[in-house]
């Protein structure tokens, strides 16, 4: 190229430069006069009269506390031993006897099968019912699980719901009318007592509130359960035409079952829950009269929603009319944090002991698949340990584009490099309004919600363990060990299978990070179909000192 038209080139870059530089200058002084503006607000605004905040703050206390019941000791109560004369345990007992002390599972990768098994089990029930999550949305599939439950209830079936109580702040009403059926029993884990001013209660009180259950189960009978990634809402069962979690569950029967129970007994009689009629006003009359105008209007709409004719055509449905469930059987172990950890109690048995343990087991490769992945510098060189050992590690999570969760990318981000350097493959979930939403992919509509981890396609944790530290040290957590061999190395094909069409593969150029879509064969030079402001939002917010928070 001649040497005048590169001289040229690089004056208009550098003019180009200049201008974005005056730009960037004249945005900044704008800040800085807004900033100012805000720092000479009036004083009397800023010094606000001490007795008007203490009034406030007694009327809150008063009107809280004057509308509570007082509080009553909760009466205990346990696991149903499994019935044998059932229409359930006739349906699996040839399975159960060809399998004895074994676990059988089977993967629910698909929302709509996902939300068809919950509801089958909960129609099938007899005895019990045990229902634990971190999230309940108020929306068509929590109303509709909720009709199946009291139906449940109304033939006999003994139904308690054990719900953390961070996202139950529009539901108190519902959940306490709920609650005065006599078969239904509603508790709420680490509640706040303070119900009207929740936001305000968790600023003054979050050294405990901070401390959330996100476990995940259902539980029929004392004989089959699902156990894995999924809360209870329309973006967890491919109903939300906005977002749609790619997340994964197992159908589980035999053996383990009965940890799971044992695990709900442990929370559901802990002194960390409280029952939610000691918590919100017992419901009027008039409660009772509009709830049932709602629930009936909220039916009939329902009946014309096609998301009915996708549930009716589930694959799972078909298997299970036919009496064709193909189970993988093997070995299977619950880890679960005890409850007490959110008292910050019990070290010696959080489930990050127990993980940690069965992940130094690999001796050949180990898939991660986490939607929020923060390793800490801790769990960053132990991956690079194991990778020096020989092991080869992938890391599947969600790219900046996919994630729904800004923070957790921001603290994850400062990893990337250093995991690459050392040989850990990264990949990140694409942004693709076209691809099926699966446990493995993401979209504009769809983000990772699975946690995965599978040791030498032999052995499978599937549960609500996120990689990162508010898993590992605030919140509790729940998963399955299984021992399968066909079952494991079945995942990883899969997973080696969508890789290249559903992912970015990260890697390093001269040092910095590059994103290779091995589909089409680009390469992008920054975080693939994110925007500037997002972009820009990451880095800023991977400047703050909140990584033990993710």
């Amino acid at each position: 190229m001649n040497l005048s038209v590169i001289s040229k080139s690089m004056m208009r870059l550098t003019s180009t430069l200049m201008t974005l530089a005056s730009k960037l200058m004249t945005l900044s002084s704008k800040l800085m006069t807004q900033a100012s503006k805000l720092m000479t607000l009036p004083s009397k605004l800023m010094t606000l009269p001490s007795k008007l905040m203490t009034l406030a703050l007694t009327l809150s206390l008063v009107s809280a506390c004057s509308s509570l019941p007082p509080p009553q000791q909760l009466t205990p109560s346990h696991k149903l031993a499994a019935p044998t004369d059932s229409g359930l345990y006739r349906y699996l007992e040839g399975d159960l006897k060809a399998h004895p002390n074994k676990t059988g599972i089977l993967p629910l990768s698909s929302g709509i099968d996902a939300f068809v098994a919950r509801l089958a089990i909960v129609d099938a029930a007899s005895q019990s019912i045990d229902l634990q999550y971190y999230i309940y949305h108020d929306d068509e599939t929590g109303r509709l699980l909720i009709w199946h439950l009291i139906d449940a209830a109304d033939r006999g079936v003994r139904v308690r719901v054990l719900l953390d109580d961070l996202t139950t702040k529009t539901l108190d009403n519902g959940l306490v009318l709920l609650a005065s059926h006599p078969n239904i029993e509603i508790r709420l884990f680490n509640p706040s007592y303070e119900r009207t001013f929740r936001s305000f209660a968790m600023l003054t009180g979050f050294s405990r509130l901070n401390h959330r259950m996100h476990n995940k189960s259902l539980t029929v009978d004392n004989q089959i359960t699902v156990v894995g990634g999924r809360n209870i809402g329309n973006e967890y069962f491919s109903k939300n035409d906005d977002v749609d979690f790619g997340d994964f569950d197992l159908l589980t029967i035999g053996d383990v079952v009965d940890e799971v129970s044992n695990q709900f007994d442990r929370y559901w009689n802990s002194e960390q829950v409280e029952s939610v009629v000691n918590l919100v006003p017992p419901p009027t009359s008039e409660m009772y009269k509009e709830a049932a105008k709602i629930m009936a209007r909220n039916k009939q709409n329902f009946l014309h929603d096609e998301y009915l004719n996708r549930l009716e055509l589930s694959d799972l449905l078909t298997q299970i009319t036919s009496k064709g469930l193909a189970w993988y059987w093997g070995d299977a172990q619950l880890l679960y944090d005890p409850p007490q950890k959110a008292s910050r109690q019990g070290h010696q048995e959080w489930l990050l002991t127990d993980l940690s343990h069965f992940l130094a087991k690999a001796r050949h490769e180990v898939l991660i698949v986490s939607p929020y992945f923060v390793p800490t510098d801790g769990g960053c060189q132990a991956l690079i340990e194991a990778a020096k050992q020989g092991i080869k590690i992938t890391v599947i999570t969600n790219s900046l584009a996919a994630t729904d969760v800004l923070a957790v990318h921001a603290g994850y981000k400062a990893y990337r490099e250093r995991l690459l350097e050392n040989g850990i493959a990264l990949y990140e979930v694409k942004v693709d309004i076209n691809n099926r939403p699966s446990a493995w992919k993401g979209s504009s509509r769809t983000s990772l919600h699975a946690k995965t981890f599978v040791l030498d396609r032999a052995s499978v944790f599937v549960g609500s363990f996120n990689f990162d530290p508010r898993s590992a040290w605030i919140n509790t957590e729940m998963g399955l060990i299984v021992e399968q061999r066909e079952f494991a190395g079945e995942m990883m094909d899969e997973v080696q299978k969508s890789l290249q069409r559903s992912s970015y593969r990260l890697g390093l150029e001269d040092g910095e990070l590059v994103w290779h879509d091995d589909l089409s064969g680009k390469v992008f030079y920054a975080d693939p179909d994110a925007s500037f402001w997002r972009r820009f939002m990451a880095d800023f917010i991977g400047l703050l000192p909140i990584e033990s928070q993710l």
